[in-house]
Protein backbone atom coordinates (compact mmCIF):
# COMPACT_ATOMS: atom_id res chain seq x y z
CA UNK A 1 0.00 0.00 0.00
CA UNK A 2 2.68 2.42 0.54
CA UNK A 3 4.48 1.80 -2.46
CA UNK A 4 1.22 2.54 -3.94
CA UNK A 5 1.01 5.49 -2.31
CA UNK A 6 4.79 6.44 -3.03
CA UNK A 7 3.96 5.89 -6.80
CA UNK A 8 0.57 8.23 -6.88
CA UNK A 9 2.53 10.79 -5.01
CA UNK A 10 5.67 10.69 -7.57
CA UNK A 11 3.18 10.55 -10.87
CA UNK A 12 1.05 13.97 -8.93
CA UNK A 13 3.99 15.49 -8.90
CA UNK A 14 5.51 15.06 -12.29
CA UNK A 15 1.79 15.84 -13.40
CA UNK A 16 1.05 18.77 -11.83
CA UNK A 17 4.58 20.72 -11.66
CA UNK A 18 5.73 18.96 -15.46
CA UNK A 19 4.60 22.07 -17.29
CA UNK A 20 5.26 24.92 -14.30
CA UNK A 21 8.88 23.84 -13.00
CA UNK A 22 11.94 22.77 -14.94
CA UNK A 23 12.64 19.16 -14.83
CA UNK A 24 15.32 19.18 -12.40
CA UNK A 25 13.32 21.04 -9.73
CA UNK A 26 10.38 18.51 -10.18
CA UNK A 27 13.20 15.61 -9.82
CA UNK A 28 14.51 17.24 -6.59
CA UNK A 29 10.82 17.55 -4.93
CA UNK A 30 10.69 13.44 -6.60
CA UNK A 31 14.00 13.12 -4.20
CA UNK A 32 12.85 14.51 -1.49
CA UNK A 33 8.97 12.75 -1.01
CA UNK A 34 11.47 9.90 -1.83
CA UNK A 35 13.56 10.89 1.01
CA UNK A 36 10.70 11.22 3.19
CA UNK A 37 8.98 7.96 2.58
CA UNK A 38 10.84 5.67 4.07
CA UNK A 39 11.28 2.03 2.49
CA UNK A 40 13.92 0.08 0.64
CA UNK A 41 16.08 1.47 -1.99
CA UNK A 42 14.85 -0.75 -4.61
CA UNK A 43 10.94 -0.01 -3.97
CA UNK A 44 11.55 4.13 -4.16
CA UNK A 45 13.41 3.33 -7.47
CA UNK A 46 10.55 1.57 -9.31
CA UNK A 47 7.52 4.03 -7.73
CA UNK A 48 9.97 6.86 -9.27
CA UNK A 49 10.38 5.32 -11.98
CA UNK A 50 6.67 4.14 -13.11
CA UNK A 51 5.36 7.61 -11.42
CA UNK A 52 7.26 9.57 -13.95
CA UNK A 53 7.58 7.45 -16.61
CA UNK A 54 4.07 6.87 -16.88
CA UNK A 55 3.18 10.76 -16.68
CA UNK A 56 5.82 11.15 -19.84
CA UNK A 57 3.95 8.54 -21.79
CA UNK A 58 0.06 8.91 -20.65
CA UNK A 59 -0.23 12.72 -21.10
CA UNK A 60 2.17 13.29 -24.61
CA UNK A 61 -0.36 9.88 -26.12
CA UNK A 62 -3.53 11.70 -24.90
CA UNK A 63 -2.80 15.50 -25.78
CA UNK A 64 -1.65 13.59 -29.09
CA UNK A 65 -5.15 11.75 -29.77
CA UNK A 66 -7.40 14.28 -28.85
CA UNK A 67 -5.69 17.31 -31.10
CA UNK A 68 -4.77 14.62 -34.27
CA UNK A 69 -1.49 16.72 -34.87
CA UNK A 70 1.10 15.73 -37.03
CA UNK A 71 3.67 17.09 -35.28
CA UNK A 72 5.15 14.28 -33.64
CA UNK A 73 5.31 12.99 -36.69
CA UNK A 74 7.17 15.64 -38.40
CA UNK A 75 9.57 15.67 -35.19
CA UNK A 76 10.12 11.98 -35.23
CA UNK A 77 10.70 11.96 -39.45
CA UNK A 78 13.17 15.11 -38.71
CA UNK A 79 15.36 12.84 -35.83
CA UNK A 80 15.21 10.01 -38.39
CA UNK A 81 12.43 7.50 -36.85
CA UNK A 82 9.70 6.01 -38.78
CA UNK A 83 7.08 7.20 -36.07
CA UNK A 84 5.75 9.59 -33.27
CA UNK A 85 5.45 6.54 -31.00
CA UNK A 86 9.13 6.01 -30.86
CA UNK A 87 9.71 9.70 -29.64
CA UNK A 88 6.94 8.40 -27.10
CA UNK A 89 8.26 5.61 -26.10
CA UNK A 90 12.19 7.17 -26.00
CA UNK A 91 10.46 9.97 -23.70
CA UNK A 92 8.73 6.96 -21.36
CA UNK A 93 12.68 5.55 -20.95
CA UNK A 94 13.83 8.66 -20.14
CA UNK A 95 11.58 9.54 -17.70
CA UNK A 96 11.88 6.19 -16.64
CA UNK A 97 15.28 6.42 -15.74
CA UNK A 98 15.23 10.37 -14.84
CA UNK A 99 12.76 9.72 -12.44
CA UNK A 100 13.77 6.21 -10.78
CA UNK A 101 17.62 7.78 -10.20
CA UNK A 102 15.93 10.82 -8.46
CA UNK A 103 13.61 8.91 -6.06
CA UNK A 104 17.10 6.31 -5.33
CA UNK A 105 19.27 9.78 -4.51
CA UNK A 106 16.44 10.74 -2.34
CA UNK A 107 15.97 7.60 -0.66
CA UNK A 108 19.89 6.99 0.11
CA UNK A 109 19.62 11.41 1.22
CA UNK A 110 17.10 10.34 3.68
CA UNK A 111 19.08 7.30 4.81
CA UNK A 112 21.84 8.98 5.40
CA UNK A 113 20.17 11.66 8.06
CA UNK A 114 18.14 9.31 9.55
CA UNK A 115 19.46 8.28 13.15
CA UNK A 116 20.78 4.61 13.50
CA UNK A 117 20.74 2.59 16.80
CA UNK A 118 23.97 3.08 17.82
CA UNK A 119 23.73 -1.13 19.21
CA UNK A 120 27.91 -1.64 20.03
Amino acid sequence: MKFIVHMLVIALIAFLLGSIVPYYVMMMLIGAVSAWFRGAAFLAFIAGAIGVASVWVIAPLVIWSVSGSDLPDKFSQIMGFSNGTILVGITGVLGFLIGGFSALTGNFLGKLFRERNAGY
